[in-house]
């Protein structure tokens, strides 16, 4: 106990002597005082604005707007009943895309052209490869196109907000319901959540200033 009293006041006399300084005046103490203060504040902003989303969402669930039974899970996987694996490649323009599906139409190893070419970081390392997805799990602007399409078959250019694309499809297969029904359900959550921020779009108008991204 003698040891750990020593050490305690060891620490203090330290911050003492520190704080009777010049050290404490100086513009580098000031300046990461000043960062510091910045970063917890952004801390606790986030913090907040997740704990805000995230009781909203709960609100919403109490109150049955999200409410989504298993019938409705059982009901859309009916309706949609395979998983897709695809690869893409997302260029900036409609020339590219098109000279590049002509290369892969002639046989030109298509994982090798996404990660050469492709735009979207998050796939072209693994050679364009997205995760396995069902209805409802990909951008509507090439959902039908990918669903419609011939496992081997590819596709493209097919635009959507992001740019172009040039689509292969690997392989399908039908889903148990039991093994997804959870995502399913989350997918169907997501939908509902998607209609009522549309409903009450008009009472938060979002205006897109960059002209890239109009």
């Amino acid at each position: 106990r003698r040891q750990f009293l020593d050490i305690l006041i060891r620490e203090k006399m330290l911050l003492a002597a520190a704080a009777a300084s010049e050290v404490r005046r100086s513009a580098e103490f000031k300046s990461q005082v000043a960062r510091l203060r910045a970063e917890e504040e952004e801390r606790l902003r986030e913090g907040r604005d997740y704990l805000l989303t995230r009781l909203w969402l709960e609100d919403l669930r109490s109150r049955g707007v999200l409410k989504t039974t298993e019938e409705e899970a059982r009901d859309y996987w009916r309706r949609h009943p395979l998983a897709v694996d695809v690869r893409h490649v997302l260029l900036a323009t409609p020339a590219e895309a098109e000279q590049l599906a002509k290369k892969a139409r002639g046989g030109a190893n298509f994982a090798a052209l996404a990660k050469q070419h492709s735009l979207d970081s998050a796939t072209a390392a693994d050679g364009g490869r997205m995760s396995s997805t069902l209805y409802g799990e990909i951008i509507p602007d090439i959902e039908d196109v990918v669903f419609r399409m011939r496992p081997g078959e590819i596709a493209g250019p097919i635009k959507s907000k992001f740019g172009y694309h040039v689509i292969k499809k690997e392989g399908e297969r039908k889903v148990v319901f039991d093994n997804l029904k959870d995502r399913i359900l989350r997918l169907i959550e997501k939908q509902k959540l998607d209609r009522y921020l549309q409903s009450i779009q008009e009472k938060f108008p979002v205006e897109v200033v960059d002209e890239q991204f109009k």
